[in-house]
């Protein structure tokens, strides 16, 4: 099963599950982008530039969440596309600043977890409608990946 919970700086006790699918992970989308942030600095005379490591790493995590088919917090059902539309504009919202984002992904031994720290929703896409059921587009843009709780 997989789940994304984020947990919001302001209100870490207040978690939203934003997904608590059975679906498997080629269905959702998931993917992910490591960069590390490093500063180029031209050779001015040497024979070559300098690349810097600033230390810094940011990582990018996205999947897809199809609303009343992925479990949620609280779960929606929707009357009409509108009313689903009106919902998925808000979406943003209901996640605001910063916070964690919690991955649970199943594995062969059973589900592996990962911390995304320091992280804040960087995109929503809604690009299609299902009937009432809207597919949500989310990516999340954080700083160190952990398999340690953070709190």
């Amino acid at each position: 099963m997989f789940t994304a919970t984020f947990y919001p700086d302001s209100a870490p006790g207040s978690p939203v599950v934003l997904c608590n699918t059975t679906r498997a992970l080629t269905e959702i989308n998931l993917a992910f982008n490591h960069q590390r942030v490093t500063e180029s600095v031209a050779g001015y005379g040497a024979a070559s530039g300098t690349a810097i490591d600033r230390g810094n790493i940011r990582n990018t995590i996205s999947f897809d969440v199809r609303r009343s088919a992925d479990g949620e917090s609280t779960p929606v059902a929707f009357t009409d596309a509108g009313a689903a539309f009106l919902y998925a504009v808000q979406q943003p919202v209901s996640l605001p600043g910063t916070g964690i984002l919690q991955l649970a992904v199943p594995t062969n031994g059973g589900t592996g977890t990962i911390w995304l720290l320091n992280c804040s929703i960087e995109r929503l896409e809604v690009p299609d409608f299902l009937g009432v059921a809207p597919l949500f587009k989310y990516t999340f843009n954080g700083g160190l990946i952990t398999t340690t709780k953070p709190f």
